[in-house]
C-alpha cells in the first residue's frame, strides 16, 4: 500500500517509522512543495495540528487522484470542515482519534509515550471506496494497535472530551495527566469539563462510548499519568495551541444547540490568553 503521510512532528514521525516497513510511504512534512510525492498515494494520513489543515493539504488539490481518502488523526471537532474547505466536498474522509501519544525530546528525537489505539471510520456522509479494513490490518502489522468502528463520531468525541478535559487543566498547572487524578481541585474542575462537553454531545444526538463522562476522564488521567499533553507541550513551546478546535468548537457548538458550557469557556479564555491559538 502507498501511503501518504502530511505532518512530521513527533506523532507523524512515530506512525511513519512504523510503517516504513510494511509500506511505501510518501511524505510530505507540512504539503507545500513535496505535494506531487503524494500524486500515486492510495490513501493520506494528515497527523499537521489542526490550525494548520487548511494550508498542509491545499496543495494537494489537483495532485491526489479521485477516489484517494483522507484519514485525520487530528485532535478536535472540525476536521471535516478543514478538509473539505481545502481539497472539496467530494473528497472521502475517514476519522481516527488516537491515544497514541508522542513528544520530541530534547535533541529533537521523536518519543512515543506508551501504546495507544487508533479507531478508523468514515466519516458521516463522507465514506469511500477505500478498503479501510486493510489499513487497520496494516497498521497492526505495523505494531500500531488499530480498530475499525461505525459510526466513528462517538469515538471522535470520546477523545473530544478527554482533551477538553485534561489539556487545558495540565496546560495551566505545568503539570502531566496525573495531577488531574491527584489534586481534588483539578479532578473536580476536570468532572466539570467533561459533562459540559458530554451534554454538548448528546445534544447532537451523539451516544458516547461511556457512562459517566467524569468518571472516564479521571480513569484516563490516571491509566495516562506520566503523560504531558500536547497542549502543554505546546504552551512550553510558546507555540499555538489546539484549544479552538477542541474547547472551542465544544463551546460553539453548545451555543449553537442551548447548552451551557462556562467552564469550557473559561479555559478558552485562559488558554487564548497565554499564546496565540
Amino acid at each position: 500500500m502507498r501511503i501518504g503521510i502530511v505532518g512530521m512532528g513527533a506523532l507523524g514521525t512515530v506512525f511513519a517509522e512504523a510503517l516504513r516497513p510494511v509500506a511505501s510511504l510518501r511524505i510530505a512534512e507540512r504539503a507545500g512543495v513535496q505535494a506531487l510525492a503524494l500524486a500515486d498515494v492510495d490513501v493520506v494520513l494528515v497527523v499537521v495540528k489542526t490550525y494548520d489543515t487548511i494550508a498542509a493539504l491545499q496543495p494537494l488539490r489537483g495532485v491526489l487522484r479521485a477516489g484517494v481518502p483522507i484519514v485525520s488523526l487530528q485532535n478536535g471537532l472540525e476536521q471535516i470542515a478543514q478538509i473539505t474547505r481545502a481539497l472539496g466536498s467530494s473528497r472521502a474522509i475517514a476519522l481516527a482519534p488516537t491515544t497514541e501519544a508522542a513528544y520530541r525530546d530534547d535533541a529533537g528525537a521523536p518519543r512515543r509515550v506508551g501504546l495507544g489505539t487508533t479507531t478508523l471510520g468514515w466519516a458521516a456522509e463522507y465514506a469511500g471506496e477505500f478498503d479501510l479494513a486493510e489499513l487497520v490490518a496494516l497498521l497492526a502489522t505495523a505494531g500500531l494497535a488499530a480498530r475499525e468502528a461505525s459510526p466513528i463520531e462517538p469515538h471522535v468525541w470520546a477523545k473530544a472530551v478527554v482533551n477538553a478535559a485534561l489539556n487545558p487543566i495540565t496546560a495551566l498547572a505545568g503539570k502531566p495527566n496525573g495531577y488531574v487524578a491527584d489534586n481534588h481541585a483539578a479532578g473536580a474542575l476536570a468532572v466539570a469539563l467533561a459533562r459540559e462537553a458530554a451534554a454538548v454531545a448528546r445534544a447532537e444526538g451523539i451516544t458516547l462510548p461511556f457512562d459517566d463522562p467524569g468518571e472516564y476522564v479521571l480513569a484516563i488521567a490516571r491509566a495516562t499519568a506520566p503523560n504531558r499533553s500536547s497542549m502543554l507541550q505546546d504552551i512550553e513551546r510558546k507555540r499555538p495551541t489546539e484549544i479552538d478546535a477542541i474547547t472551542g468548537a465544544i463551546v460553539r457548538r453548545g451555543r449553537a444547540c442551548g447548552v451551557s458550557t462556562p467552564e469550557n469557556a473559561r479555559m478558552l479564555d485562559e488558554i487564548g490568553r497565554l499564546t496565540p491559538r
